[in-house]
């Protein structure tokens, strides 16, 4: 993963992560889609990484190279929107 890169592990029918792709689009952040039920890589990621099969989640890089994952789609959005605005 690209530095500042921000992932977001979602699921296609998932009217949350729906909600949350049409928040990102219209904030027009670079955010690379990654769905946990097309990939079992992406699927244990979420897992072991996260720490949770839930989704939306949004993996977000720290500058000491660590990563926070943010799960529910009002906050993750709330947290987009706050930064497209800095």
């Amino acid at each position: 993963m690209k530095k500042n890169t921000f992932a977001l592990y979602k699921m296609s029918h998932c009217p949350y992560c729906i909600k949350t792709i049409k928040a990102i689009k219209n904030l027009k952040i670079d955010v690379e889609y990654k769905d946990v039920n097309e990939s079992e890589k992406h699927n244990k990621t979420l897992i072991q990484e996260g720490g949770k099969r839930q989704v939306p989640c949004l993996k977000i890089p720290n500058e000491n190279g660590t990563f926070t994952w943010l799960y529910e789609s009002d906050d993750i959005i709330n947290f987009l929107t706050k930064l497209s605005i800095n």
